[in-house]
């Protein structure tokens, strides 16, 4: 983005007021936001995951090593039918992988902004 700024408004319904915030700032809330989740998503693996190694759970569950890598690290967030994967992979179910995710999150966690 160059020097020029572009705004948008925002309304908040509970303080009534008009609050300018410039799309840069916008984007890097969600940034945060989003590695939240892949830092939560790649904690919860790790429990679960115990000695299991990243190739065997590759080669079984036809998952990528790379992809599981990164998941492990906390620099990829995983698509609804990876999390299904790995979940099957790890013997619990989807929601179950999901709920221990958002146990880790802040209270009131939430990717859109009200």
């Amino acid at each position: 983005m160059n020097e020029i700024e572009i705004y948008y408004y925002y309304y908040f319904k509970k303080a009534r007021k008009i609050k300018i915030m410039t799309i840069r700032e916008k984007i890097n809330k969600n940034y945060k936001n989003k590695i939240l989740i892949q830092k939560a998503t790649a904690e919860i693996f790790k429990k679960l995951k115990k000695n299991k190694s990243n190739y065997l759970l590759s080669a079984e569950y036809e998952i990528s090593t790379s992809l599981l890598s990164n998941i492990e690290r906390g620099l990829k967030d995983p698509q609804l039918t990876t999390i299904f994967k790995i979940s099957e992979a790890l013997g619990i179910k989807p929601s179950e992988f999901i709920r221990k995710i958002e146990e880790i999150l802040p209270e009131n966690f939430s990717l859109i902004d009200e």
